[in-house]
């Protein structure tokens, strides 16, 4: 009988890489978020100023443009800012555990033994946070601007607000990347979930208890820089140019929002780097 050659050989096809393979990452981790009932609710309680706004939008068109029923461009600014405190409690539920429960069980050996890159792995995890803060921040912003439309159904309203939409798609990535970039870090930086979720809440409100403090000895509100929700409060006055409460820049804001995504998103590249894998 024949014997056959089964020793090793070398590939002679093509090597590929599949562009979305870090959607693998992010659709797991959004089914097994979507089947915790605890966290649907917190999505539900989220919904909630969703629909309290449509009803007013459609109650401005039946009881004509009155106070608070108007659909200004400050509407959809006060909208997003209400949601940040949905968006904080979502980002600790969501992305508090994602990397550390990787590094307590050493699952990121796992991850990038296979073809994944540390890329794939990062916008895989960022993926699963920035998915459901946009459902509270991005999308009901961008429903309750086109019920405004439809409600409307003025020409005039369209071109007079029509840049409300770029306002509106600016001030929610602000909010959604600097919550999910700075869950994330704090996360890398823990094996454990509860003490991510802690330091993520100490920073939220030691950086406004700070503010407070510092406002009342300086008598001036020129320290909101320090607050991480004050600066996307002036963040979000900046892009819809609405007058700010907050006598402090929203450019200094703008930069210490940007600097603290970049810090975080530099920490969390570092620690999943630090990793030694197995090759």
């Amino acid at each position: 009988m024949p014997i056959h050659d089964l020793s090793y050989r070398h590939w002679s096809g093509e090597w590929t890489s599949h562009p979305y393979r870090w959607w693998v990452i992010s659709r797991q981790g959004i089914g097994l978020l979507a089947r915790k009932k605890g966290f649907l609710l917190l999505m539900v309680l989220a919904g909630l100023p969703f629909l309290v706004r449509a009803v007013m939008l459609y109650l401005s068109t039946v009881l004509g443009r009155v106070g608070l029923l108007n659909p200004t461009p400050q509407f959809f600014e006060q909208f997003l800012t209400q949601q940040n405190f949905f968006t904080f409690i979502i980002a600790i539920y969501a992305g508090a555990g994602l990397i550390a429960n990787d590094l307590k069980v050493n699952a990121l050996q796992i991850y990038l033994s296979k073809p994944i890159t540390r890329r794939d792995y990062l916008i895989g995890k960022l993926g699963v946070v920035t998915f459901f803060l946009a459902l509270t921040t991005l999308v009901p912003g961008l429903l309750l601007f086109l019920l405004a439309v439809i409600f409307e159904s003025n020409v005039a309203f369209v071109e007079q607000n029509f840049w409300v939409v770029g306002s509106i798609v600016a001030y929610s990535l602000a909010i959604v990347f600097t919550n999910a970039l700075t869950v994330l870090a704090l996360s890398s930086l823990t094996k454990s979930s509860r003490f991510a979720g802690i330091f993520f809440a100490a920073v939220f409100f030691f950086s406004q208890i700070l503010y407070g403090i510092l406002s009342e000895i300086f008598r001036t509100t020129r320290v909101a820089w320090i607050s991480l929700p004050m600066n996307l409060e002036l963040v979000g006055n900046f892009f819809f140019g609405t007058t700010s409460r907050i006598r402090s820049p929203s450019w200094l804001s703008a930069l210490v929002i940007l600097g603290l995504m970049l810090a975080s998103a530099w920490i969390v590249h570092r620690r999943v780097q630090a990793v030694e894998v197995v090759r």
